[in-house]
């Protein structure tokens, strides 16, 4: 766990990741997220049942930046997009943000 309280580590496939957020002194938050270095593109997918707290209130410039520095990405410019999905996919919109680093 990084002193900022988040832990990523590689999952299954190229480009995607577990992120752990620490949340207060037994608190954890669990993501999956896939990054879509092309694009200058980080995808998270957003199971708020298992989590407990929706990405969208953590995707902040200092966040971002944290989280480019866990995965040693370096990208082009200073924006990203970030576009968010419910896990289930039952909703077929996401939400797409766009974020300087």
């Amino acid at each position: 766990m990084n002193d900022n309280g988040m832990t990523v580590f590689p999952a299954d496939y190229n480009s995607s990741y577990h992120l752990i957020l620490k949340r207060g002194t037994d608190h954890f938050a669990y993501y999956y997220f896939k990054v879509d270095k092309l694009d200058q593109r980080v995808i998270f997918y957003d199971d708020v049942e298992r989590s407990g707290i929706s990405i969208k209130t953590q995707i902040t410039r200092t966040f971002m930046r944290d989280l480019v520095k866990a995965i040693d990405w370096h990208p082009v410019g200073n924006s990203i997009i970030v576009e968010i999905y419910n896990v289930r996919r039952e909703e077929s919109k996401g939400t797409r943000l766009a974020c300087d680093i």
